[in-house]
């Protein structure tokens, strides 16, 4: 039976922005969509480079329009979403620090080091308030600092963002800060919150970009949990509490994410295993499953299926050592990206002095 053929999808439209004119106006004068979920949010230019509809080119371009309802429409809701939470977070604990806050896979966080972890209902509050500047229409404004000295002037109550503008500054490969800010021809960027009568600055953040016109953009937002993280991802760092959220291009896929969520917590093999008695785990062995006669039938039986399926296809079963020696790891790429994780058997012979490093010459598998 041949698959059912997959809807084509319409290929991006595309808009000439004239020299000095606003990515914005090109799209309104062009007619393409400014409301619902296929409004445009941001254009790609000819180096595939995503700009804000506020941008203006110095010569006639051509660019994609991107709609809020593709991946990267999506990925700008969420970057932009994540500011919003900063704003929030900072007007409710006036002492939090900032870390970074891209957007990921579903969804986005932001970082903080803050003087206690954030509480359920925290969430709520910074909740309700990310929803007060949301419908308050904050403009979001790309400014270029003049130097790289007068962003850290003006970031010094900041520590973790005065520590990314210098590893940029050296050139160091310790963090990829291109997520959170560029170097433009007149220096680091970042963004305003603009209050939409005034025209005062409201909030603003070390960023790259690009961003949502307003807050107005951002239709559906939700706080999912908090967690603790490491600044730049190193025990070795401070502590901060992260906060996750996502947004969507309308309440609707919002309101089927959510569900989703709870569907995979109410099928959590980590609660079902608990409640149905299937395995346990001990101090003795750290991170290993320990069997109870319940998990063990179902282990067995599905193993002893999955033998009888592939015999009946014609494969055959081997079994293969536990553990091998360092060549072999380092020939398939395990030692160079994953040692200091792997199990290693250090040589009793070795040269005394010598680093584990040197010392390693068997290991289990990964």
């Amino acid at each position: 039976m041949s698959q059912p053929s997959r809807p084509a999808v319409a290929p991006a439209p595309r808009v000439v922005v004239p020299a000095g004119t606003t990515a914005g106006t090109a799209v309104r004068e062009a007619e393409l969509p400014t409301r619902g979920p296929d409004t445009i949010v941001v254009v790609r230019d000819a180096d595939g480079q995503l700009r804000d509809l506020s941008w203006a080119p110095e010569s006639d371009t051509e660019v994609e329009a991107v709609a809020a309802d593709t991946e990267d429409g999506r990925a700008v809701i969420r970057h932009s979403s994540a500011h919003v939470l900063a704003q929030a977070v900072q007007q409710l604990f006036p002492e939090a620090k900032l870390g970074i806050g891209p957007p990921v896979k579903d969804g986005f966080y932001y970082d903080f080091d803050v003087a206690r972890p954030f509480t359920p209902e925290d969430l709520q509050s910074l909740e309700k308030r990310m929803k007060q500047i949301i419908k308050g229409a904050q403009r979001f404004s790309r400014r270029e600092v003049e130097s790289v000295d007068a962003a850290r002037t003006e970031l010094a109550g900041e520590p973790y963002k005065l520590e990314l503008v210098d590893l940029k500054r050296t050139g160091s490969a310790e963090v990829d800060t291109s997520e959170v800010m560029e170097v433009g021809s007149g220096g680091l960027t970042i963004y305003d919150n603009l209050d939409p009568r005034s025209g005062e600055r409201v909030w603003g953040d070390l960023c790259r970009g690009p961003h949502v016109p307003t807050t107005k953009f951002i239709p559906a937002v939700k706080l999912t949990r908090s967690a603790a993280a490491y600044w730049r991802g190193s025990e070795k760092n401070p502590q901060l509490q992260r906060i996750y959220g996502t947004a969507f291009p309308n309440k609707t896929e919002l309101e089927a994410y959510l569900k989703l969520l709870e569907e995979a917590k109410r099928r959590d093999h980590r609660k079902l295993g608990k409640e149905l008695d299937l395995f346990a785990f001990h101090p003795a062995a750290p991170g290993a499953v320990f069997w109870t006669a319940n998990g063990t039938l179902i282990f067995t039986t599905l193993q002893q299926a999955m033998r009888r399926m592939c015999l009946a296809n014609g494969y055959f079963e081997i079994k293969t050592p536990l553990l091998y020696n360092k060549q072999l790891w380092e020939k398939s790429g395990h030692w160079g990206k994953y040692r200091e994780n792997m199990f290693l058997i250090l040589d009793p012979e070795a040269p005394e002095g010598a680093s584990e490093e040197e010392r390693a010459s068997f290991s289990l598998k990964p």
